[in-house]
């Protein structure tokens, strides 16, 4: 697999992880606030959308260390050119 083609991928994958943390962390503000009488929605339960909410952090955790892990080396660089110029200015 070609580096872009992968590297797409995983940001594909994490803007979805994000934008689902968003709804479901949005849910749990507004539709089922904590102690509310409000306990179920259609979908699920208050627990069950914690839960939800808990794994898709630890997934969007995931699959950001990957990201940086897999562009460690553009960042080196980047941060040694930045600091480089500093010295220079």
């Amino acid at each position: 697999m070609r580096k872009a083609t992968m590297h797409y991928i995983l940001d594909a994958v994490e803007g979805i992880i994000l934008l689902l943390l968003v709804v479901s962390g949005f849910i749990l503000w507004f539709a089922l606030p904590e102690g509310s009488a409000a306990d179920k929605t259609v979908l699920l339960d208050r627990r069950s959308w914690v839960q939800a909410h808990q794994w898709l952090a630890v997934g969007l955790l995931v699959f950001f260390s990957t990201h940086i892990i897999t562009h460690w080396t553009w960042i080196s660089y980047m941060t040694k050119n930045y600091f480089k110029r500093l010295k220079k200015d």
